[in-house]
């Protein structure tokens, strides 16, 4: 009897940890209900990009990036936006491999507005980098490499292809034309460059126009614009106050990568800077200190104004 007892006292325990142990599971799979990425899409007149939180379940990456391109078919909820992949611009496939998605569209894709096109394509690349194993996005049309209006390749697309303010929650996007200085093969002169860019709106302008001078004339249509300023260059901030803009650079602005006269690098920066209203004059500061010289002998203590006279 007090065998049977004991057999029922361990079994009865058994039974219990069993239990307790299912129940923890199962609060665990309850808790992981998936994970919460933000959906962007161009806003209902697609002057600029929106976005809406979802929640998708748990998978592998493969599996999540087809649950956050079916949700980039769908309309956000707030009826606010458009749906990116909808209508004749259905994807005929995708494949995704080394952290890399490449997305087929059909001919129809040729045929969108220019500004829509890139805040479709924004939306995108914005919504499926937030994987982790996903770094870049190369969008094809029936199979071949998808070129912008201006006929040159877009190539791979990361998270940064859309200017954005990094650490800032990114919650709009808008469309601008900006005026940037390049410079010539000779770089002796500068000559001036329209620019469409798709930028967070969290970024002021000026840091916009400086920080895509800095990344050189990619967006340009023109084989002989050349950069100014070295790709290392930092800039570590831009402030307006009384119409003068003070721009601040770490030490890399002092490099001189390519073959450009002092007096073109730093008016690209002068002349860029004043084509935005409310700035006519420039001072630039390196780590803060406006001692010293930009690169040889212009100096930094004075307050530069546009010179029309460098431009070609």
């Amino acid at each position: 009897m007090r065998r049977d007892l004991g057999v029922k006292r361990i079994w009865f325990i058994t039974a219990a940890i069993l239990a307790a142990i299912c129940f923890i599971a199962c609060g665990h799979r309850e808790a992981d209900s998936g994970s919460v990425y933000k959906i962007f899409y161009p806003d209902k007149d697609y002057s600029s990009i929106v976005s809406e939180e979802r929640r998708v379940v748990s998978g592998n990456s493969a599996v999540m990036l087809e649950a956050l391109l079916d949700l980039l078919k769908e309309t956000p909820a707030d009826g606010k936006g458009n749906a990116p992949i909808s209508g004749d611009i259905i994807p005929l496939g995708y494949s995704y491999s080394n952290q890399k998605v490449i997305i087929d569209f059909p001919s129809a894709y040729r045929e969108l507005d220019r500004a829509k096109e890139i805040l479709i394509r924004a939306s995108i690349v914005e919504t499926v980098t937030q994987l982790e194993d996903v770094r870049t996005v190369s969008f094809l049309v029936d199979g071949r490499e998808l070129r912008d209006s201006d006929g040159d390749l877009v190539g791979d697309m990361t998270a940064d292809s859309f200017i954005n303010n990094t650490g800032v929650e990114l919650n709009s996007y808008a469309r601008v034309n900006v005026t940037l200085y390049f410079t010539d093969i000779d770089g002796k002169s500068l000559k001036r460059y329209d620019e469409d860019v798709v930028y967070n709106t969290n970024m002021a302008i000026e840091k916009l126009v400086v920080e895509t001078l800095i990344g050189g004339p990619q967006g340009v249509n023109e084989q002989k614009a050349f950069p100014t300023l070295s790709p290392d260059t930092k800039l570590l901030s831009v402030t307006v106050k009384d119409r003068i803009a003070y721009a601040n650079f770490d030490s890399s602005v002092k490099e001189e990568p390519y073959n450009v006269q002092e007096e073109v690098a730093l008016y690209s920066i002068v002349d860029t800077l004043t084509s935005l209203p409310g700035i006519d004059q420039v001072q630039i500061s390196i780590e803060g200190s406006t001692e010293g010289v930009f690169m040889e002998h212009m100096k930094l203590d004075e307050l530069y104004e546009r010179n029309d006279e460098i431009i070609k």
